[in-house]
């Protein structure tokens, strides 16, 4: 992502919710922090597939952070396009079996189909990484965490600033322990 600018990218589900979970956290200051849901929506062209509003709109029922942050991104919607991947010639008109689950299959699948500079996921451990690798054809996978360590790297925030992000967002989303997201806040010492 270093060498060339993000300027189009589709996020799956648990990017969205990740990336907003700074603001659904009334322990964190958006006004005065960076957001980074607002720097995603402002900063490049977003699409997300029909799926993944599905998926925010259950997740929106959770009595939890993350049932705060999926309306969060919802109400953002002026600011992405949501697209039906199978209503394009370029692809199928039915779901493939990647073995991922569908906001994430049909986010590869829109994101191969309009050939964009990203796929903006939160899997950056196990096996599903290699995984959607390996489908995407052109685009780059940007995991969450990354995204935010670029921001610092190239000057749209500062290191202080998304070392904040990366360790207000961790403990929710299960990062704590990711030795990827322990390098990527080592790199930004």
């Amino acid at each position: 992502m270093s060498d060339l600018r993000l300027q189009t990218v589709v996020a799956d589900t648990s990017a969205l919710v990740s990336l907003a979970v700074p603001r659904a956290d009334a322990a964190y200051d958006t006004y005065s922090n960076p957001d980074p849901l607002q720097y995603l929506l402002r900063s490049c062209s977003v699409s997300v597939p029909v799926e993944v509003i599905e998926e925010l709109r259950e997740i929106a029922q959770y009595q939890d952070i993350h049932g705060v942050a999926a309306p969060n991104v919802l109400a953002g919607r002026a600011h992405y396009t949501v697209e039906d991947p199978y209503h394009n010639e370029d692809t199928s008109d039915s779901r493939p079996t990647f073995g991922l689950d569908d906001g994430e299959t049909d986010g590869i699948v829109l994101a191969n189909a309009r050939d964009v500079d990203g796929f903006l996921t939160d899997e950056f451990g196990g096996t599903n990484f290699p995984l959607i690798h390996a489908v995407l054809n052109g685009p780059r996978i940007v995991p969450t965490p990354r995204l935010i360590w670029e921001y610092a790297r190239n000057d749209h925030m500062t290191h202080e600033e998304a070392t904040t992000l990366l360790t207000e967002i961790s403990p929710h989303r299960s990062w704590e322990n990711s030795p990827y997201v322990a390098q990527l806040l080592s790199n930004l010492e």
